[in-house]
């Protein structure tokens, strides 16, 4: 349901009336055009797809109120085929608007909502005076937090090589973390909650992608398909399997285009770069999916969120 429509009817229905009232003071009835609540028919078949296998459409949401005037801060804004969105910024303290924005695409749209954290550092509270990381300590507080406000899952922002500084940098740190919160979360977890990682998902031992859901790549400004392959290839050496791979955008600074406008295919054809990731693959296998950060940002696109729905519509092509 394009909600926009009714912003618009409304808007320039007011304006109507404001014009209207300078030239008599008799009122009138006024017919605005109001959207039609989509039927749970819609919503139950929205929440089976989202279950079947398809390549999935996930993005990093900031901004998060679930008030105010602006949209954009909603997560029921979001395109309903949205399958993972993660919270980027205060994903505690949630207020009740909050909540109840997250529980609803949660129940009714079936899109699974996660957040992000920083994998570098761990809190003062979780080491000693001597040094020593209690890893089980901190594994469970984050496992309390997922709980506690009902998310799908965690995602692990880990940059090592790129600003991220603290004692999760260190491999065989990262490794014992890991495995503590794969208790938790993850495909070996048995809870059905998701553990992701974003960044650098290469940059970790041999063996931890299987501990992992998705690995999501920071594929920002992305030139062509040999980019992207050279991406997976230095995933791959370190265990991940295409169908666990999620190709991103930055939307921050490229949401009014999709992404760098001089992405290059195999075959020599140009498009942005959202929509190259959306019809690649790598050569080993088809891949998880395609996302951007600060997808929120593209809400101001006409139509709203313009470039993620076309992504989304190339990898699953709605049936007719």
């Amino acid at each position: 349901m394009n909600k926009s429509i009714i912003y618009l009817t409304l808007a320039f229905a007011g304006l109507g009336l404001f014009f209207s009232c300078e030239k008599q003071n008799e009122p009138e009835a006024l017919e605005i055009q109001v959207v039609p609540e989509l039927p749970d028919t819609y919503y139950e078949a929205l929440r089976e797809y989202k279950k079947s296998e398809h390549s999935l459409a996930f993005g990093w949401f900031g901004n998060w109120t679930a008030t105010g005037p602006a949209m954009s801060t909603r997560l029921d804004n979001a395109p309903d085929s949205m399958d993972i969105i993660s919270i980027w910024g205060g994903y505690t303290n949630l207020t009740p608007a909050m909540m109840a924005d997250k529980d609803y695409v949660q129940k009714v749209k079936g899109t699974k909502v996660i957040f992000t954290t920083f994998a570098h550092e761990v809190p003062e509270i979780f080491i000693s005076e001597d040094g020593v990381i209690d890893y089980a300590a901190y594994a469970k507080s984050l496992n309390d937090t997922i709980l506690k406000y009902n998310y799908d899952g965690i995602d692990f922002d880990y940059e090592p090589n790129y600003g991220g500084s603290g004692p999760l940098c260190n491999k065989n740190n990262m490794e014992i973390f890991i495995k503590e919160m794969s208790k938790y979360v993850g495909p070996k977890s048995g809870t059905g909650k998701l553990m992701c990682i974003d960044g650098e998902p290469y940059y970790l031992n041999l063996g931890l992608a299987e501990l992992f859901d998705y690995g999501i790549v920071q594929s920002y400004n992305c030139t062509g398909d040999t980019n992207l392959q050279n991406r997976f290839n230095d995933a791959a050496a370190v265990g991940w399997k295409p169908e666990q791979y999620i190709f991103t955008e930055n939307f921050e600074s490229y949401w009014s285009t999709g992404g760098n406008p001089n992405f290059v295919d195999k075959y020599g054809n140009v498009m942005p770069s959202l929509e190259g990731m959306a019809r690649f693959n790598p050569e080993q296998g088809k891949k998880a999916g395609i996302g951007t950060y600060h997808m929120e940002y593209e809400y101001l696109a006409l139509p709203n969120y313009k470039y993620l729905r076309q992504a989304i519509q190339i990898m699953n092509p709605a049936v007719k």
